[in-house]
Parts: C-alpha cells; sequence; structure tokens
C-alpha cells in the first residue's frame, strides 16, 4: 500500500519548497568563496536569463536526468524513518520562450508509483490503488500565468533561480559536509504551511567553477564554445535537500548518479492514463486530460 503520510510530506517538498544532510566540521577552503557566492551559484544555475546561456541560446542547464533516495523521518517518542528511492527526470523552465517547468519522479521502492507532471497536468499515479490523481498546476508552472521573476516562487524546483527572496538564507551550523560541500540554511521570510526550514547542500566544485574559473558567471564569457570549458556535469549544483516542517518532521532527497543536458523529450514528461485505472480530480482542479 502506498504510504500517504510519506507522499504527502513529499509534494510539500516539490510543491512548497524544499532541502539537507548534515555533516561535520569542513576542511579549508581553497578559493576565496562568500555565502552570496554559494546563493548565486544555485540561482543562476536555474535562471532563463542571458548569463545562464550558451551561444546557441539554449540554457546552461536545459534538463537532467538523476536517480535520488528520499528519507522521510517521522518526529514523535518513537521516531520512525521511511526510506524510497528512484528516478528524476526534470527539464528547466524557459521564460523567455514560455516554457514551463516539467518534472518527473518515478519511484522503484518501496513500493512503485509516479508523480509527473509536463506543466499544466500533475499525474500522482498509485499503482497498488489502481488510482491516477489529476491535478492541474496551470497556475504552478505555464509562464504565461506564472513568473517567478515577480512573485514569490511557489515550489522548490521552480523558485530555485529566487530562493534569496524568499528566503532568508545563511551556512548551517555544520557550514560543510564531509566532503567540504556548502550547506545553506534557509528560513521563509514569510510563513509557509508546511516549511520551518529548509537546508540545501551546494556542490563545491560547482561553487569553484563559478568564482575561480568562470570569474563569478555561470558561463564562462571568455569562453566561445564554453560547453567544455564550462563543465556541464556541474549544470545541477544541488547534491541533497532537506525540508523540516512545523512538527519537526524531515524530508530528505539525496542526488546521485547526475546526468545534466540530455535533450530529454517532452513525452518524457507526459503520463498516459490507464484504461483500468480510477481518476480522481481534487476539488478546483480540472487537469487537461
Amino acid at each position: 500500500m502506498i504510504n500517504f503520510r510519506a507522499l504527502f510530506m513529499f509534494l510539500a517538498v516539490v510543491l512548497g519548497c524544499s532541502a539537507t544532510v548534515f555533516a561535520q566540521t569542513p576542511p579549508q577552503q581553497r578559493v576565496a568563496v562568500g555565502l552570496r557566492d554559494v546563493i548565486d551559484t544555485v540561482e543562476k544555475s536555474f535562471s532563463s536569463d542571458g548569463e545562464s546561456r550558451y551561444s546557441d541560446d539554449t540554457l546552461f542547464l536545459y534538463d537532467l536526468s538523476a536517480d535520488f533516495v528520499q528519507k522521510t523521518i517521522i518526529a514523535g517518542k518513537t521516531p520512525k524513518e521511511m526510506i524510497a528511492d528512484g528516478e528524476f527526470l526534470f527539464k528547466n523552465a524557459d521564460y523567455k520562450h514560455r516554457e514551463p517547468l516539467k518534472f518527473r519522479f518515478e519511484y522503484f521502492r518501496p513500493t512503485r508509483h509516479e508523480i509527473v507532471t509536463d506543466g499544466a497536468s500533475l499525474w500522482t499515479y498509485l499503482p497498488a490503488n489502481r488510482q491516477v490523481i489529476l491535478s492541474d498546476m496551470t497556475s504552478f508552472f505555464d509562464p504565461q500565468y506564472a513568473d517567478p521573476s515577480r512573485n514569490r516562487g511557489f515550489n522548490f524546483l521552480q523558485g530555485l533561480p529566487r530562493i534569496s527572496k524568499d528566503f532568508q538564507i545563511s551556512y548551517s551550523p555544520q557550514g560543510r559536509d564531509m566532503n567540504g560541500n556548502y550547506i545553506l540554511e534557509l528560513t521563509p521570510r514569510q510563513a509557509m504551511e508546511t516549511v520551518e526550514k529548509l537546508f540545501i547542500v551546494v556542490n563545491k566544485d560547482a561553487v569553484t567553477r563559478y568564482v575561480q574559473n568562470n570569474g563569478r558567471h555561470i558561463i564562462n564569457p571568455n569562453n566561445r564554445g564554453n560547453r567544455m570549458k564550462d563543465l556541464s556535469q556541474l549544470a545541477f549544483p544541488i547534491l541533497s535537500t532537506t525540508v523540516i516542517d512545523h512538527k519537526g518532521n524531515a524530508t530528505v532527497l539525496e542526488f546521485s548518479n547526475i546526468r545534466p543536458n540530455m535533450g530529454l523529450g517532452d513525452l518524457l514528461f507526459t503520463f498516459d492514463i490507464p484504461a483500468d485505472v480510477q481518476t480522481v480530480r481534487p476539488p478546483g482542479s480540472t487537469g487537461r486530460r
């Protein structure tokens, strides 16, 4: 059976913000990096502005495929930990060309289920229940209606280009993890129903590339080719995220085997509803399909 409490906490992460795994004293820093540099590495990597584009007008982070492990820790006298894993596909929003953000989470264990959006509809497929929950996501993801440059971030993935506007950010008390990666602590500037505190672990090599190799640009302005020198494998700088809710529950997402800019097709972000399952629409949600 699907654990609905864990599923709800995951959706709160994706549709309401997220972020980290805590660690130990960091090794000595090799380059002069400030807090703003770490924040910029995250924000500019996910931005669709000119600084985040190649000469052919494609985004630095266009899409990605990654494996993930999700840990849900339920607070209480006897804390409970639930672990799931699967594959994550992501296609970045491009506001210049009015392309919405898209993603697909496919869970392999402990039970198979999928969460998919094409930027207009969101399908939550629960095979064990023979049910698909179909929600209208137009107001969340469609660039014609939702513009993160003007509006407060309404979900974690789409809000990454503007986290400093939506959160007060500092280094976590740990500062860095055992491998020297930076840990950011985020506190919502305005109260969020499901989020008390957030953390993001940022790849130290991605920060070094931004600061030292590219002169505080996501794409090196002095390199006409860009792609080879900018190391596209660092285009997705986030290694893990953790959200703490108001009850002390935590949801951690850890990413591995990150493969950015693979040219993922749009068909990967649609879902064909099986004929033998029930389609459920939440109140007020139409869904396109």
